[in-house]
């Protein structure tokens, strides 16, 4: 029956580490996308939200962030962590709000903070990376638990965001259709 069929699709949690439901903290939601090492994955995710809060670095890979830029205006502002952080600043420069954080905690504490003071609904703290991990982390995957890790230490009301399915944040549909 078409009632069955979409209560388990409401219900699939999707997978680990690819645009990730985290939680809702204080109502922002938070997406672990850490498998995205390249720009053109990271633009897949940007396409997906609006009132972002980018995590974005880690050890750049070539072709830069060009593929992304179509999505910038999404982008409330960009945390730049790791080696690719400087290169990402200049990349960035004029077209995206951003602050070089250095760290994954420091970005998530500081973009969690950010959206908080903004007060804009539906913001999403997105760690998207669009870069190899190697540089503070074993493998993409230590990479997205550390940052479910960060998240869930977060001071806050935390919710799972399948517990009230429809209040995840995400982009319109007549925005991101594609």
């Amino acid at each position: 029956a078409p009632h069955a069929i979409m209560a388990c699709i409401n219900s699939y949690p999707g997978l680990v580490h690819r645009q990730e439901a985290v939680a809702l903290v204080d109502g922002i939601g938070f997406v672990n996308d850490s498998k995205a090492t390249n720009a053109e994955a990271a633009a897949r995710a940007l396409a997906c939200f609006d009132n972002i809060y980018w995590i974005i670095g880690g050890r750049p890979k070539s072709g830069g962030l060009d593929v992304c830029a179509p999505y910038f205006n999404r982008i409330r502002k960009a945390y730049l962590i790791g080696e690719a952080a400087l290169q990402f600043s200049q990349e960035l420069d004029g077209k995206v709000a951003h602050t070089i954080s250095g760290d994954l905690v420091s970005a998530t504490q500081d973009a969690f903070s950010d959206a908080k003071k903004s007060g804009v609904p539906g913001s999403v703290v997105l760690l998207s990376p669009a870069c190899a991990s190697f540089d503070q982390f074993s493998d993409f995957e230590a990479r997205g638990d550390a940052f479910r890790d960060i998240v869930e230490g977060l001071p806050g009301e935390h919710t799972d965001p399948f517990e009230q399915p429809g209040v995840f944040p995400g982009a319109s549909l007549e925005e991101g259709a594609a």
